[in-house]
């Protein structure tokens, strides 16, 4: 039998969510304050892991953001279009708490699907992830919360989501 390799993830994990693990249901959760003040909108929560949409055209990288938010304790809605992406935010009646989305797409510009994406959930956390540098990326209007560039290390990107989410 070959053990598994240790990831980055194995080393980051976010508080597991109460519905998931019964012993955690005595104690007050970790992401409690962070999950509930980020919106002042009331929640009709049964865990308290973020919620996170991941938004990306290549669904590589839907996939590899589902298994490090997974890995470290979020709940993912994965994507691979922003027009579905958007349709499910204004759908769902459970809103996230957070929103990655590529700076490149090819359904909605970035810009566009920002806003609508605040319009729908005013208070909504979004992170932008691109090859582009930080100061090659322009908003017209509202803009994202965060950025990270690419290439990124799964340390950096886990902790780029925990800053946000805290923020």
């Amino acid at each position: 039998m070959i053990p598994f390799a240790k990831t980055p993830a194995d080393d980051f994990r976010f508080p597991p969510s109460t519905a998931t693990h019964v012993e955690s249901a005595c104690r007050p959760s970790p992401w409690e304050g962070i999950v509930q003040s980020a919106s002042s909108a009331p929640r009709l929560r049964t865990t308290v892991a973020p919620l996170i949409y991941a938004v990306d055209d290549v669904p590589d990288l839907t996939e590899l953001y589902t298994i490090l938010l997974e890995g470290a304790g979020c709940t993912v809605r994965a994507f691979n279009d922003r027009a579905e992406a958007l349709t499910a935010l204004k759908a769902d009646p459970i809103k996230p708490d957070l929103l990655i989305t590529d700076y490149a797409g090819v359904s909605i510009p970035v810009d566009r699907f920002v806003q609508c994406c605040l319009a729908v959930h005013t208070t909504l956390r979004i992170l932008v992830v691109s090859g582009c540098s930080r100061t090659d990326v322009r908003f017209s209007q509202a803009g994202p919360d965060r950025f990270i560039q690419k290439p990124f290390t799964a340390e950096e990107f886990l902790q780029e989501i925990r800053d946000t989410l805290a923020a």
